[in-house]
């Protein structure tokens, strides 16, 4: 089994990461519905190398690219980026460093959560990795959102409980639960895996030194950031129209606000309002944004002929590490804009949306889907426009 796995994965066949389940199986008896433990599941892979070394952590604990957090024994929270005098001697136990969105900065932390892309992008969140000394950990905890958690070397003693009171430690940055008592344990080995639905209170603690844990999370946001989001973006796009009220009379019951007022204003204020099919719309715009360190890492800006010279001696097209790319019935988001193909013919609006759509499902297109870009000028606008967004990248 490699580090990466091609994509799109078999449903309904047997994978060896998820404890011999298929993903079919996997979503149907586990995703948030109860834990699964599944021993060796990476070991094979992660003894031949791993997507995030030891060395690319503390590189990247000491940059400003990632977020990154420093949790020491008391508690006390420090966000990065870390100086070297700020990371705590390696024997000093009770310790832990967490960086999130390494699959933003590695092509090959990227390319590892393939094999948890039987899941929608647009409920993927990121890989984030954590590196503890003897004793290290976040505390006892509850997340929102569905987590696959990985060794990636030492060990780590996971405490879950089902049920655990919501009252959390005082005068600390983290939500750490103050009654804590543990129902099952795990003590994860490298190449372990133990995934955990949301609610699921837990701990994870380092039992000994070295020890490197993989997260894969979930996007989960609740309802009011989804119609934030998603409204929020709609109202941008319109164009402000000035108030009018000619009709207006004096008065001199100043601090009552006149009915017709009031009125005019709310039926002005509902009328900027969407309807469904453009909040859908909204909603699928705003699951392609991605995270801030996408939108640094821009590429330099080329004309549309160098695009083109390299579009013809590539061997395909990629998605960028964490760019996002999604597709719902006839609306393609990419990096939280809309790739506008209300223009195209429908003839080429059907191919354009078939290019997009293999793109976003396997991650890369190969030399084939080149030549068809290359046959019509709209394609390569496209295409040039996502280059330029830092949204694909030729292979």
């Amino acid at each position: 089994m490699n580090q990466s796995t091609k994509l799109p994965l078999p449903l309904d066949r047997p994978l060896p990461w998820l404890g011999s389940l298929s993903a079919k199986a996997f979503m149907r008896d586990y995703w948030q519905k109860r834990p699964l433990f599944v021993k060796g599941a990476f070991a094979d892979a992660f003894r031949r190398g791993l997507p995030v070394s030891q060395s690319d952590f503390f590189e990247y604990a000491q940059l400003d690219t990632l977020p990154t957090r420093l949790v020491r024994a008391n508690g006390h929270l420090t966000h990065g980026p870390l100086g070297p005098r700020q990371i705590p001697s390696r024997k000093t136990p009770g310790w832990t460093i967490l960086i999130q969105q390494f699959n933003t900065a590695l092509p090959a932390a990227d390319a590892f959560l393939n094999h948890f892309r039987f899941l929608p992008e647009g409920r993927l969140d990121d890989l984030m990795v954590s590196y503890a000394s003897d004793q290290g950990g976040i505390g006892a905890h509850v997340d929102s959102y569905d987590v696959f958690l990985l060794q990636a070397q030492g060990r780590r003693l996971w405490e879950l409980a089902k049920d655990a009171p919501p009252e959390l430690v005082e005068g600390i940055d983290l939500r750490v639960l103050k009654h804590f008592q543990a129902e099952h344990a795990h003590l994860c080995e490298p190449g372990d895996l133990l995934y955990l639905p949301p609610g699921l209170a837990h701990r994870g603690v380092a039992v000994g030194t070295d020890c490197m844990t993989y997260s894969v999370g979930f996007r989960a946001p609740d309802s009011r950031e989804i119609a934030d989001a998603a409204f929020g973006q709609y109202l941008d796009r319109l164009s402000p129209t000035t108030w009018q009220d000619p009709w207006l009379g004096a008065t001199n019951q100043v601090g009552e606000v006149p009915d017709r007022l009031v009125r005019q204003m709310a039926r002005q204020a509902m009328a900027c309002m969407p309807d469904f099919e453009t909040v859908c719309q909204e909603v699928v715009i705003a699951l392609s944004v991605p995270h801030p360190t996408v939108l640094a890492n821009l590429p330099r800006p080329i004309s549309p002929a160098a695009f083109v010279r390299r579009l013809a001696k590539a061997k395909g097209l990629g998605l960028a590490p964490g760019a996002r790319l999604l597709v719902w019935q006839q609306v393609v988001a990419a990096n939280g804009e809309p790739i506008g193909l209300g223009e195209l013919s429908p003839k080429h609006r059907s191919t354009a949306i078939r290019l997009l759509t293999e793109l976003g499902n396997q991650r890369q297109i190969g030399r084939s889907c080149c030549d068809a870009i290359m046959l019509q000028d709209e394609f390569i606008e496209i295409f040039f426009n996502l280059y330029l967004g830092g949204v694909v990248l030729t292979l």
